[in-house]
């Protein structure tokens, strides 16, 4: 159901407007207004976390999905969040490969692919739905894997991962014992639908080399742009659901400590 937002307030800070903005597009609420500077994602944490994403699988039918590029564009989003360092998808893949991983098939998977990274969250996901064409349409879904961190872990040297791939450095870290994937979310997006258009043009205004009042459309018929606005929008969903998590994690533990 579309929730009723009031209008922007002369006296809202630059933080009100940020959240604002992220609670609009995350929402998929049905009333936008344009953008003074480009939304941005926010952050469950308080301190420094290192993701990984790794290519999502086509189950879409379409041999026109490109599961590297999706990785990509949701790993460069998310590095844009605050206190988010997102390791190159390439160094992913060069950490299966060196692990004598072709894919992922269970949880306990995940979590050794973690532990090769010395990453505190792996993102996993597959592209449901894939139509390149006016209006196109894409769907995906995306699952969070995620070790618990421990108060001797050394943070990870980003610079280390240059190189050659990183099997072996995380050395003997414990897995986490949460249930995986810790967080999950999807979507459908059909550029035909007012509120995905709605959502599309929020978020195209003010981006590009040129902005200009052509940029919404510009978004629309390009499959490639269309896809980046997705992963956006995908990107702070997952943080969003992760934001729940940690919280529902802070008040059982505040409860059981009582």
């Amino acid at each position: 159901m579309p929730v009723a937002f009031k209008p922007w307030q002369d006296a809202m800070t630059s933080e009100q407007v940020m959240l604002a903005a992220a609670a609009l597009l995350i929402g998929g609420c049905a009333m936008f207004r344009p953008a003074h500077e480009p939304p941005k994602l926010a952050s469950p944490f308080q301190q420094r976390h290192v993701w990984a994403v790794l290519p999502l699988v086509n189950d879409s039918g379409s041999l026109n999905a490109d599961g590297l590029v999706m990785a990509d564009q949701l790993a460069r989003h998310l590095e844009n969040a605050p206190y988010m360092d997102v390791l190159p998808v390439n160094r992913v893949l060069a950490a299966m490969d060196a692990a004598g991983m072709e894919a992922l098939n269970s949880p306990s998977d995940a979590l050794a692919l973690l532990r090769a990274l010395n990453a505190d969250g792996l993102v996993v996901g597959s592209i449901t739905s894939y139509d390149p064409y006016d209006p196109p349409k894409i769907g995906l879904t995306l699952e969070l894997y995620a070790r618990q961190r421990t108060p001797h872990r050394s943070p990870l040297d980003l610079r280390s991962l240059s190189g050659a791939a990183v099997a072996g450095q995380a050395g003997n870290l414990p897995s986490s014992t949460t249930r995986q994937p810790v967080a999950t979310t999807g979507g459908f997006f059909d550029s035909a639908d007012p509120e995905t258009r709605d959502a599309l043009t929020y978020y195209a205004n003010d981006r590009g080399p040129e902005p200009n009042e052509h940029a919404p459309r510009i978004y629309r018929i390009n499959i490639d742009l269309f896809s980046e606005f997705v992963c956006f929008v995908m990107s702070g969903r997952l943080l969003h659901a992760e934001s729940q998590r940690l919280a529902a994690t802070n008040r059982l533990s505040q409860a059981t400590d009582r």
